[in-house]
């Protein structure tokens, strides 16, 4: 049996049942990671960007962080305060776009989102809409976001606090409607990824955390000695492996291992007091980061820090890997530059990757139950197959 092709995700792909296995089968290739290579410093947090249409903040993020920590160079704690808000509002656009118009339709038993209902989809679209507006207010756009190296291209000079309020309400007067998100059930027990400071969630985190039946904490620079990837033939997306263990990412790890530090979320997050292995509970993972993002965004914006937006950058010969927790889990951006900072080799490891060999695993453990939920097994991870084969 062939499924071809896998609808309501980013990318194309191909799912074939063959020999008692499921395949699932990333047949496009880019080459970013080549193509980076004898490109000034200052130029990639911008191509990395265009990775992707639905991350582009992540990716830029990623990449100047890294090339900050190649150059030793140190942001003001406003920068830290404005990095932390784009990627929070480009989390909320990304679960938002997922949930409403991705996922619900499985829940719902339609084929689009013109089966879930109307009120809820409105929910979805006020969300994006305000989440793409905070993003391009700092990054100057949403798509092709602008993220400097040293800082970021403006500041932020308007109060979103009632709209997102009023999101916010109108969310919790809907919670109701998503206790169906709650239900799923274990096809693989796995190891996880995220980043985390002193234990808390945070996308622009400090340290990385790793759990492979016991929690364990590195740091950015030490990840190739944890994460190892490898090939298949099959696919041109690579499959990354945790200690040897099969790994997960995204909100999924990041609820696993983390704690979460608004009251709401937090408050929604109980269900994740004991490590949960259950595929499904990605899309009630997401919801609880919709109700953070949102909480989070609030308590930044009322207090900003002071600190210049932007510095001087001189480049120079070294290395480094900058780290941030995009929509769909831990996103890797690692290079070395020459005297000139110019690229000598850059090692990009996304989310769909590292969720890859999960998601493989996954849908033959649903084949061998008897059932052929596949589509709706991988949209539960709302894989990225553009970041996947970079």
């Amino acid at each position: 049996m062939i499924i071809e092709p896998v609808t309501r995700i980013e990318g194309n792909a191909v799912i074939e049942v063959k020999d008692g296995r499921v395949y699932f089968k990333v047949l496009e290739f880019r080459g970013f990671e080549k193509f980076l290579e004898g490109r000034s410093f200052e130029f990639v947090p911008m191509i990395t960007a265009r990775i992707c249409g639905i991350c582009p903040v992540s990716h830029s993020i990623a990449s100047a962080r890294a090339i900050e920590n190649a150059f030793e160079i140190e942001i003001s704690e406003r920068v830290e305060d404005l990095r932390r808000i784009l990627l929070l509002a480009q989390t909320l656009q990304s679960h938002a776009l997922h949930i409403f118009f991705l996922a619900l339709p499985d829940y719902f038993k339609s084929d689009s989102f013109e089966g879930v209902p109307k009120d809820l989809v409105k929910l979805g679209v006020e969300m994006r809409k305000i989440a793409n507006e905070i993003v391009g207010r700092i990054a100057v756009r949403p798509v092709h976001p602008e993220v400097i190296v040293g800082g970021v291209a403006r500041d932020l000079d308007r109060d979103y606090s009632n709209e997102l309020k009023t999101i916010l309400n109108g969310l919790k007067e809907n919670l109701d409607k998503f206790e169906f998100l709650k239900e799923g059930e274990v096809l693989n027990e796995t190891a996880y990824l995220s980043l985390n400071s002193k234990g808390v969630i945070d996308f622009y985190g400090e340290s990385l955390v790793g759990y492979d039946g016991e929690i364990f904490e590195f740091g950015f620079n030490e990840y190739s000695e944890h994460l190892v990837e490898k090939v298949e033939s099959f696919s041109f997306t690579k499959f990354p492996y945790l200690r040897g263990k099969v790994c997960r990412v995204g909100p999924l790890a990041r609820l696993n291992l983390t704690k979460v530090d608004t009251d709401l979320a937090r408050e929604l997050s109980e269900e994740f007091k004991d490590i949960r292995h259950e595929t499904l509970l990605y899309n009630y993972a997401r919801l609880v980061e919709i109700v953070y993002s949102i909480e989070k965004i609030l308590e930044i914006m009322g207090n900003l820090r002071g600190g210049e937006i932007r510095q001087r950058v001189e480049p120079k010969a070294g290395e480094g890997v900058g780290v941030v927790e995009a929509p769909r889990g831990t996103l890797i951006h690692h290079y070395e530059f020459d005297e000139k900072g110019l690229v000598r080799r850059a090692n990009l490891i996304v989310p769909t990757t590292i969720n890859n060999t999960a998601i493989n695993e996954d849908l033959t453990a649903t084949y061998k139950k008897g059932k052929e939920n596949f589509e709706m097994i991988v949209r539960a991870y709302d894989p990225c197959l553009s970041c996947s084969t970079h």
